[in-house]
């Protein structure tokens, strides 16, 4: 449900600021049979399946198709500067298929967008459909996740962005900008963090750094790394930093929360 929300929280206020001082936005729901190709990941969508849809549309200025093909993807805006981070479209993709699902988009300029949810629907109860005999269970919701991690990013869009998609897995996520400040915080035998997750390039100390720093601190806690410069990063250098995985950017959220999964489960049967 707070993905959900977020989700729907982040079209409507994009289409709010397409319509400007005057306009109307159009909330739809429904079952149907998909078409076409989903908008962000391009996957071609089977007109077999059904879908749970939903969908935001405006009246506002609409979108050029050099926009359509970019909008998903992490920091691009085409907001005035402090109006838009470049998050919501690239959170919303990475919620969507997180749970199964695509997404659809019309749009041209002046004539406003529509933007389309689609959900994998989930099976009739039995008093209102038999299911076909061997039938398939249908796919399990993904569990929620549980540990506490440390999170260390100084792009204060990026790292809040990341918070709140981790905090919406069930994590507990500890939130540190400086570098330093987080050195200080594993030193410290009163904060407990089942994995650190940090970037590379910051301020006062490298990613690099403050991995060598956790695993000497505190041996076995799983460090992953991110950055946009991974070629410059040898495996050797990360093994002996002791990352256990490296990751590219722009993150995919599915990749990020199975790495997760991973290693909090391990973490956690490793404890004595």
């Amino acid at each position: 449900p707070v993905q959900f929300e977020q989700v729907l929280l982040n079209l409507c206020l994009n289409a709010r600021d397409a319509i400007g001082e005057q306009g109307t936005i159009r909330l739809r729901t429904g079952h149907v049979a998909a078409m076409g190709h989903c908008a962000s990941c391009s996957a071609r969508l089977d007109a077999m399946s059904r879908w749970v849809v939903f969908e935001v549309t405006d009246d506002g200025t609409g979108m050029s198709r050099e926009v359509i093909d970019r909008m998903f993807e992490p920091f691009f805006t085409t907001k005035d500067v402090g109006r838009g981070t470049g998050m919501g479209l690239a959170m919303v993709h990475g919620i969507v298929h997180d749970h199964g699902g695509h997404l659809q988009v019309r749009s041209m300029p002046g004539q406003g967008s529509t933007f389309r949810v689609l959900l994998p629907a989930g099976e009739l109860p039995a008093a209102q459909a038999e299911s076909p005999a061997g039938a398939a269970p249908p796919p399990a919701s993904p569990r929620p996740l549980r540990g506490r991690v440390l999170l260390v990013e100084d792009e204060p869009n990026v790292g809040g962005f990341m918070q709140e998609l981790m905090s919406g897995w069930g994590l507990q996520v500890v939130l540190e900008r400086d570098p330093l400040h987080a050195a200080r915080r594993l030193t410290a035998p009163d904060q407990p963090f089942d994995l650190l997750l940090t970037d590379q390039t910051m301020p006062g100390m490298t990613g690099l750094a403050l991995a060598r720093h956790a695993t000497h601190q505190r041996p076995g806690l799983p460090v992953l790394l991110y950055t946009g410069n991974a070629s410059d990063i040898g495996e050797h250098e990360l093994a002996a930093c002791g990352v256990s995985h490296q990751l590219r950017k722009p993150i995919e959220a599915g990749s990020l929360r199975r790495l997760l999964a991973d290693l909090l489960g391990a973490h956690e049967a490793a404890r004595p």
